[in-house]
């Protein structure tokens, strides 16, 4: 009897996800047929507050992104007319794609991240720990990602005469300037990161000091 209402619970809790529309939910289901960069780079959402749903299923997709291959050149997201142009126009993407999940890994790995200790923190200052070992794991795959950003912007630097900028959907997007800022080391994520792994540093010190402190 005890499981027959069991199962009928079930049943009953079960009831709106199988009633349930696309609108019910927070994101919109990604179409089956989606198989290249380009299709999954146009799912990507800047978002003014971000949240960790909103980065995660921008990672999700801009993973997806990386992976996948380039559609072909006609489907391009800028008009291709020779093979150096594409060439160009690849390594650009996967440039872009890269500095965009250095920024997603960022954003993530702050979620976890405690900035300011105070006295009366002690009795999260264990929970502080475990999330200082996340942001830090997050931290690194952005740095994994800014190094190959760093490579593929030197290999499409590579190819002079070609002036490649994104416009769809009405975002418009300058490739040729955020290659131009990583050239030139105006955006470097290497200072970002380095400056947040000091930050942790310093707050494990203070955390250290408050262990002690309370173990007088």
């Amino acid at each position: 009897m005890k499981r027959l209402f069991l199962l009928y619970g079930l049943l009953f809790l079960s009831l709106p996800l199988v009633f349930a529309d696309k609108k019910d939910f927070k994101f919109e289901q990604v179409p089956d047929y989606y198989r290249y960069k380009e299709e999954f780079l146009q799912i990507f959402n800047q978002w003014l507050y971000a949240d960790q749903d909103n980065i995660s299923r921008n990672i999700f997709f801009l993973e997806a992104a990386f992976c996948v291959p380039f559609d072909d050149p006609i489907k391009a997201l800028v008009p291709i007319t020779d093979p150096n142009q594409y060439k160009k126009y690849q390594n650009l993407v996967m440039m872009h794609i890269s500095r965009l999940l250095t920024q997603a890994y960022i954003d993530y790995g702050y979620l976890f991240m405690k900035e300011h200790i105070y006295f009366f923190n002690h009795e999260f200052l264990t929970n502080y720990i475990e999330g200082y070992d996340i942001a830090e794991f997050y931290f690194g795959e952005a740095r994994k990602y800014w190094n190959i950003a760093i490579d593929y912007a030197q290999k499409a630097d590579a190819y002079k005469g070609y002036k490649i900028n994104l416009s769809m959907y009405g975002y418009h997007f300058d490739f040729e300037d955020e290659l131009y800022k990583i050239k030139t080391g105006l955006l470097n994520y290497h200072k970002v990161i380095d400056n947040l792994m000091y930050r942790i540093d310093r707050n494990r010190k203070t955390i250290q000091g408050l262990f002690e402190q309370y173990q007088q």
